[in-house]
């Protein structure tokens, strides 16, 4: 299924079908819906983002985790708008040190990550989140990738993905490195493809190879879309 996002889409895959709970303490559900009011016009207008395989979105109050690849910071702005619910993202634990961007961030549902390091406390929060039946997305090349182009995955997108019960949904993203460039902004072509949920049973390995496996698993199919 393929369609461009437009206005008419807030209320058909938006907040208002959203069932999913939000994080104690917070209100995810309000900020982004403010943030999609104040947000989607202007990129529709300018972007016209088109979504392909928008059925292979996970269902909401089920646990899934949305890896995709990374070009650009904008990335879980645009997924934020194509997927018709709340993503608790893991977000470089940098971002924090802007002042008012953590408390906006922290507010639209993200959590930090400190990237170069096995950062358990970001992947405790990532299971305590995913066992609440919530959706966590991840970038599972850790970083943000020049021209368009895919890296190398990191361990810990195969390490939340073997959870018990976890549906894992790949997603591509392509023309978002171009919305800034040389400092100036652009208007590119933006599309989102999302595939269908990957089989992820990984037998005879040990734990350390099976979650590089998983992760290694991951960006092919993220590659193939």
């Amino acid at each position: 299924m393929t369609r461009a996002w437009g206005d008419n889409q807030l209320s058909k895959t938006g907040f208002e079908n959203s069932n999913q709970v939000p994080a104690p303490g917070m209100s995810p559900f309000l900020y982004n819906r403010a943030a999609r009011l104040l947000v989607t016009r202007p990129l529709t207008w300018l972007y016209g983002i088109e979504v392909t395989g928008s059925g292979n979105w996970p269902q909401a109050g089920r646990p899934a985790l949305i890896a995709s690849n990374h070009g650009s910071n904008f990335d879980p702005v645009l997924l934020g708008l194509a997927f018709p619910g709340i993503i608790r993202w893991m977000a470089k634990a940098e971002l924090w040190k802007v002042p008012g961007l953590g408390w906006l961030i922290s507010r639209l549902g993200a959590f930090p990550v400190r990237r170069g390091e096995a950062d358990r406390e970001a992947i405790r929060e990532a299971r305590a989140l995913l066992r609440e039946g919530q959706i966590v997305g991840m970038f599972p090349e850790g970083t943000r990738q020049r021209g368009g182009s895919l890296g190398e995955p990191q361990p810990g997108a195969g390490m939340l993905a073997m959870e018990p019960g976890i549906t894992v949904v790949p997603v591509r993203i392509r023309g978002s490195e171009g919305i800034i460039r040389r400092g100036l902004p652009r208007r590119p072509k933006i599309s989102v493809t999302v595939g269908p949920p990957i089989d992820l049973e990984i037998a005879g390995m040990s734990r350390g190879k099976a979650y590089r496996e998983a992760s290694r698993r991951i960006m092919a199919a993220i590659a193939e879309l």
